[in-house]
């Protein structure tokens, strides 16, 4: 079920003539005892438990901040998001980079940062070595076990099996290791996420098993220990009303489960359990957003539209997937009718619709529209096509009593600063300027010679 915003009507109308709109607001002090559930959950069934928060979800510093302060790692797929990390000062064991097709620049920039390098192909051991002569002492790669699952509106959101551009597939995945350890790796993890915005728990019993196999084979093979199972992220969020929040205490015992079973047995004798390790970025924030905008015109046409100051560039995810989110009115008047309406945005594009059909109160321009679950690959997404400019980020502490602008509005002067024009164009248009002048002004002397 989405999360109302943490603040009242009157105080919500507040920050958004503070700030304008649109604007996307976070709640600070829910994401806080979010993540502490989730590390505290995991870290009673697995003594050790490193949560890395998935950059790409929020990539705001001072949420990273936050969440650091918190025990958290990062998990980190640029070279841009490896920055960040470094900026914040993390240290290397805190930050995982896992990138795909990467190049042996950013891999050498990884090395040369110290942190964990989990690759995503065996044939990135060779560029390693080219980048840097050798593999650092710790190395992962990520596993694509052949299968993959969501509950998500997105296929691309399964991140496993044969339409997956991700991972190392099974028959790989030895190789992989071998050449790891030929090129200086003596130290060893496993990685692997086949799924976003995953709500089933038997999702987890069919992963979980499958790099704890791959783990077995491995060390057949190779006579090599693994230091850290990385169960990647993939735990979703509710975005729907009639939809159900993951039980993760209930999901952390389900998953030690599985792990009993196994180290229980004489496959794994003498190798220690691994540190067991999460990356999930939408879990942790995802529900603690909301895209708050403005209605700025109404059309009766084909049905009801509600045009507000907000697009698809603030909000990808119901254009780029015809994925759901959420939309309250809270200024609508409170017994106006319900009725079926569609939420849009200015984009000279047809896919930027927010909602369609939707049940909405009868609302009015100037109405505040509040987007839920934002709080994740949302603000992280947008883009700048027709001009369009990012909105501020503010959060919320001390329950709702405190807001902090956290990134400045984009400004249009903004989208130029990085242009230049050649000085050849400028002067040709001025040449072509004086050609306009001159003939215009003949024109005008022909035409008073005509006139006399």
């Amino acid at each position: 079920m989405p999360l109302p915003v943490p603040v009242d009507t009157p105080r919500l109308e507040a920050l958004a003539e503070k700030y304008g709109t649109p604007l996307q607001l976070y709640d600070g002090d829910a994401m806080r005892d979010n993540v502490r559930e989730l590390m505290g959950s995991f870290g009673k069934s697995f003594p050790g438990f490193q949560q890395f928060f998935a950059v790409k979800a929020l990539p705001n510093p001072a949420v990273l901040k936050l969440l650091i302060q918190e025990g958290c790692g990062l998990d980190c797929s640029s070279v841009s998001e490896l920055h960040i990390a470094k900026e914040l000062g993390l240290p290397g064991n805190k930050v995982l980079y896992t990138s795909n097709y990467t190049s042996k620049e950013d891999l050498g920039t990884a090395f040369d940062q110290g942190v964990i390098i989990n690759l995503d192909d065996i044939s990135l051991v060779d560029s390693m070595v080219e980048a840097r002569g050798r593999c650092p002492e710790f190395m992962s790669f990520r596993l694509n076990p052949g299968m993959g699952r969501t509950d998500c509106e997105a296929k691309s959101c399964t991140l496993g099996g044969e339409n997956s551009k991700f991972g190392v597939p099974p028959h790989q995945i030895v190789e992989g290791y071998r050449k790891a350890k030929a090129a200086g790796a003596k130290r060893f993890g496993i990685h692997m996420m086949t799924g976003s915005c995953v709500l089933s728990d038997e999702y987890w019993e069919e992963t979980v098993t499958a790099v704890i196999d791959a783990v077995k084979k491995i060390r057949e093979e190779l006579n090599i220990d693994f230091e850290m199972i990385n169960l990647g992220g993939g735990i979703g969020i509710p975005y729907r009303p009639d939809e159900a929040a993951v039980n993760v205490p209930g999901l952390a015992l389900k998953i030690r489960a599985v792990f009993d079973k196994v180290f229980a047995g004489d496959a794994v004798a003498g190798m220690k359990e691994p540190q067991v390790c999460m990356e999930n970025g939408r879990y942790v924030t995802g529900p603690y957003g909301w895209l708050v905008t403005r209605c700025k015109a109404t059309k009766d046409a084909y049905g009801k539209f509600y045009g507000v100051d907000s697009c698809m560039a603030n909000l990808m995810r119901p254009g780029m997937y015809e994925a759901y989110h959420h939309i309250t009115v809270p200024t609508a008047d409170k017994d106006a009718p319900e009725e079926k309406a569609n939420v849009v945005g200015t984009l000279c594009e047809n896919n930027d619709w927010f909602a369609k059909g939707r049940t909405l109160p009868k609302s009015k321009v100037g109405d505040l529209f509040v987007i839920h679950d934002t709080g994740a690959h949302c603000h992280s997404m947008g883009f700048n096509y027709n001009g369009k400019l990012h909105a501020p980020e503010v959060i919320l502490t001390s329950g709702g009593t405190k807001d902090f602008l956290i990134r400045d509005r984009e400004k249009i002067e903004m989208l130029y600063e990085n242009t230049h024009i050649p000085a050849e164009f400028l002067s040709s248009l001025a040449k072509d300027d004086k050609k306009r002048e001159a003939d215009a002004k003949g024109g005008n002397d022909e035409k008073k010679a005509k006139t006399a």
